[in-house]
């Protein structure tokens, strides 16, 4: 008669070490499942465990230990891959800068990038010269510049023909924008009767009508320094005190408004972003106001004097007519 103990005792410690061998393999999904809940490293940790829970299922219950391992595993790795995509998504933003001559409402615009050091500026919006006369300045130029890396250099320019002209059709309500630089010169120089950086004429010859923005350093204007000057008709001077500064960019804004209701012209300067006030032949005033509606279609650039000469350069960037306020920067 054969006993059954010992075979009953080989069956008990044969089930006991499958059993062990299977806890191991759910101590591996165990693993897995935290390796899906950690941050960066998510997805190697979950494959890891994934892999221990694999090996250890093999010492007996195999199937149990590598089912419940490589489940947690898989869900950690994608858990990681998920996280990993918003950095990505967060930097593709940013708006590219814009220049001088991106604005609403645009007429013309010139920043003299595109034209050839040393000449004359011709094309764009520049209409064809009548000047014949020579000695004087007007010219683009890179010692100096408000943006980019070149202005509209002038100085000594004789008569209306020899300036630059750009035309504005018939608009009746505009501003206009210069970046102007006075280049130091002797220690009087800003006492001169009148000095012009930029004007607004109805024809390319014509000085009377006109609108002159610039300075007045004699007793013609009171206070002295930057003035808003209409022509035609009668001359109304408008006097800012605003003190001109030499090798210093300053930016001029000009609003015209011309009125056929009450046929006039009303003129206002702002000066860096600062609304002027004025005396006009000593009268305090908030605008410049002439009884000339004139159509005032060209612009013209380049520096002139109409009285003494002026031997100093004035240098003109950023240059910009629109329908509204285009602003310094």
């Amino acid at each position: 008669m054969t006993s059954w103990r010992p075979v009953l005792s080989g069956l008990l410690v044969s089930t006991a070490l499958a059993a062990c061998a299977g806890g191991g393999g759910g101590a591996g999904s165990t693993a897995g499942s935290s390796g899906g809940t950690s941050s960066g490293g998510t997805g190697v940790a979950g494959s890891a465990g994934g892999a221990a829970g694999a090996s250890a299922g093999s010492g007996g219950a195999a199937a149990a230990g590598a089912g419940g391992a490589g489940t947690g595993g898989a869900a950690a790795g994608n858990g990681g891959a998920t996280g990993g995509t918003g950095p990505g998504t967060g930097g593709s933003g940013g708006t590219a800068p814009t220049g001088p001559c991106d604005f609403a409402g645009k007429i013309m615009c010139d920043d003299f990038e595109a034209d050839p050091l040393g000449m004359k500026p011709t094309g764009g919006p520049w209409a064809t010269s009548q000047c014949f006369a020579t000695g004087f300045t007007l010219q683009v130029d890179g010692t100096q510049h408000k943006s980019g890396a070149r202005s509209l250099v002038s100085q000594g320019v004789p008569y209306g023909d020899c300036m630059l002209h750009a035309d504005l059709g018939t608009v009746s309500d505009f501003w206009v924008r210069a970046q102007v630089r006075w280049a130091a010169g002797a220690a009087n120089q800003f006492t001169a009767h009148e000095v012009s950086a930029f004007e607004l004429t109805p024809t390319m010859s014509t000085d009377d009508p006109g609108i002159r923005v610039g300075f007045r350093g004699d007793n013609s204007c009171q206070p002295t320094g930057v003035e808003v000057n209409i022509t035609g008709g009668q001359e109304q001077t408008g006097c800012t005190g605003f003190q001109p500064q030499a090798d210093t960019w300053t930016c001029f804004e000009l609003h015209v408004v011309r009125d056929t209701g009450d046929n006039s012209t009303t003129a206002d300067l702002f000066i860096d972003g600062a609304d002027q006030s004025y005396h006009v032949h000593g009268t305090p005033s908030d605008t410049v106001v002439n009884p000339n509606p004139a159509v005032w279609r060209y612009l013209r650039l380049g520096t002139r004097s109409y009285s003494n000469a002026y031997p100093s350069n004035v240098y003109v960037d950023d240059i910009a007519v629109g329908t509204q306020r285009i602003g310094c920067n």
